[in-house]
């Protein structure tokens, strides 16, 4: 493997490290674990969580450089984004710059965390090292890890892959979401010379799940249904059916015009079958029709359906900024200020997810942690530890299933919900 393919496959187990910050399972498989060292350490996950978080503030300017600056920029883009984990749209209206631009400077932030982890950690020498010890005799003993230093450039997939752990499931109504996207394309309707009819009941259940997943199959999919009609028209229909919300695109031709080759219009609804799929939901393209419909499309959409979480925190403010938190979400948030009142709520909600604070040296809420793991109402259901303590090995000895320290972000919040729940789970079990 030469220097450069080695610094690319760094710089992608870095970006899949940094996305999962928050995500003890997931860090404890990064191949950075082993390329630096940190194999033998108790809590690998907690020790490259340090590390990557102490290498963001050394990237971090002096007083005197221009809050302008690159450096600044570079500095925000990878604290916005990965110590926060916010999402995109939010970083990028923090940032006063385009989901696009951003997403160039993702890779600048990035290139500079690996500049200054390659060098700050001898890396190159370690890699070397690493790769020769892993095929050994011919048989890789970490495949795993190995397979992830020599990858390719990462393609298509991969690209998906990253959106997949980039955005949180949000919640929405259909109307806004169709109206963004119809807004955006206006320019290509009006140069095409293609109207748009939009018909979508105002009764319909909000979707739910990664809404820039959602806006961009929108997005593929009309501009397909525009450039197979130049001169016709594209209608825009929804009805609630079994399955969720189904989102109707059909693309009439105007017979006096010549129809548009079809191969991009066959790339954008493969690419649009794709983004749907991230989204949770499907895309079904039914053939053409009597040579004026190039093709008719029917997504069906997963609907929100409010999930139960039970939150468990004697700190009446807590309570009330992680209620913030969950507003507009598709998590149902059910307070609880002690014990007793939690386990009334258990009997009533039957929460789908619960998180409890911990605080030491109040052993009691050690033991609510046992008391709600074995209520035989709550079986299967996942507990996610908060505190401000470092004692997530302790938390997940004892059964819970995630652990945040304090001060929790709504994202790293969401980010957990989404992890145990499932990002497209609806609301029934």
């Amino acid at each position: 493997m030469s220097d450069a393919q080695g610094r690319e496959a760094f710089i992608r187990e870095l970006r899949a490290a940094l996305l999962s910050l928050y995500n003890p399972a997931r860090l404890r498989k990064s191949v950075l674990v082993s390329l630096l060292g940190l194999d033998g350490r108790a809590n690998p996950s907690s020790a490259l969580r340090q590390i990557l978080t102490e290498a963001i503030q050394a990237l971090k300017p002096g007083a005197e450089v221009p809050l302008q600056s690159p450096a600044w920029r570079v500095y925000h883009v990878l604290t916005y984004r990965y110590v926060e984990q916010s999402d995109l749209r939010t970083v990028a209206a923090n940032l006063g710059i385009s989901e696009r631009q951003l997403r160039r400077h993702e890779r600048e932030a990035e290139q500079m965390l690996a500049d200054y982890l390659w060098s700050h950690y001898g890396l190159e020498a370690r890699a070397q090292a690493l790769e020769a010890s892993d095929s050994v005799g011919g048989q890789p003993r970490r495949g795993e890890q190995a397979g992830a230093l020599n990858a390719k450039t990462p393609g298509r997939e991969q690209e998906l892959e990253w959106m997949r752990e980039s955005f949180p499931s949000e919640t929405a109504g259909l109307e806004s979401v169709v109206t963004t996207v119809l807004k955006t394309l206006s320019p290509l309707m009006q140069s095409s010379g293609v109207q748009v009819q939009c018909r979508l009941p105002t009764d319909l259940p909000p979707v739910t799940g990664q809404l820039t997943t959602l806006r961009q199959a929108l997005s593929n999919l009309l501009v397909a249904a525009v450039r197979s009609v130049p001169g016709g028209r594209v209608e825009v229909a929804a009805e609630s059916e079994r399955r969720g919300v189904g989102l109707d695109v059909r693309a009439e031709r105007n017979r006096d015009v010549p129809p548009a080759p079809g191969g991009s219009v066959a790339e954008e609804v493969e690419m649009a079958r794709q983004f749907i799929a991230l989204f949770g939901g499907d895309l079904e393209v039914h053939p053409a029709q009597e040579g004026t419909q190039p093709f008719v499309a029917r997504l069906v959409l997963p609907v929100a359906e409010p999930i139960p979480v039970l939150v468990i925190d004697d700190n009446a403010d807590t309570l009330r900024l992680l209620q913030r938190y969950l507003t507009g979400t598709r998590y149902r948030f059910i307070g609880a200020r002690d014990s007793e009142q939690a386990l009334a709520l258990v009997e009533e909600s039957a929460p789908r997810a619960i998180m409890l604070h911990v605080m030491l040296p109040n052993m009691a809420d050690w033991e609510l942690l046992g008391r709600l793991r074995e209520h035989p109402k709550l079986r299967g259901v996942s507990i996610i530890i908060c505190t401000i303590l470092p004692q997530e090995e302790l938390a997940l000895a004892l059964g819970a299933a995630d652990f945040l320290r304090k001060p929790v972000s709504r994202q790293e919040l969401l980010a957990a919900l989404d992890r145990q729940v499932g990002p497209n789970a609806r609301g029934s079990p």
